[in-house]
């Protein structure tokens, strides 16, 4: 449920910036991300290969209360924000598990994970500023954890 929780969060988000503020081009990594989330969620629900935890609901829950802050508010700002606070919300569990025990967490995906972050920077910016935000954010976490995972000193 974790998954459709995000997916939710990035679809919204991406939803809002496209009709508030129209189409970029650095929409498209979030749009990637939303039907990668989808994909992981129902690959897992097929072939039956989850755990369905009590915080699984409650990021379900954040990404339907985006959905209905955006369609009360009308406001790509406010959704972005609340998005990405979601996010770094249901991201902190993945921090703390980095930092307490790096060499289970670590993976080649979050090197690539912040490659792929660092090319939407380089698209985001000198456009809309609510087009950066978002993609920001998730360059700074996947940083962070790069950073947890390959060149921390204990």
């Amino acid at each position: 449920m974790s998954w459709y929780g995000w997916a939710l969060l990035m679809g919204t988000l991406c939803t809002a910036q496209y009709i508030s503020v129209g189409w970029d081009w650095s929409l498209m990594s979030i749009i990637t991300c939303t039907l990668g989330c989808i994909a992981i969620g129902t690959a897992a629900l097929l072939k039956k290969n989850y755990i369905l935890a009590s915080r699984d609901w409650y990021f379900l829950f954040l990404g339907i209360f985006c959905i209905v802050l955006y369609l009360i508010s009308n406001d790509p700002w406010l959704t972005t924000i609340y998005a990405t606070l979601a996010d770094l919300i249901i991201g902190l569990p993945t921090i703390i598990k980095a930092y307490k025990d790096p060499v289970n967490e670590k993976s080649s995906a979050w090197l690539f994970s912040l490659g792929s972050w660092s090319l939407t920077l380089a698209i985001s910016f000198h456009h809309d500023l609510v087009y950066a935000v978002f993609p920001v954010y998730v360059w700074l976490y996947c940083t962070y954890i790069v950073f947890l995972l390959y060149l921390k000193r204990n």
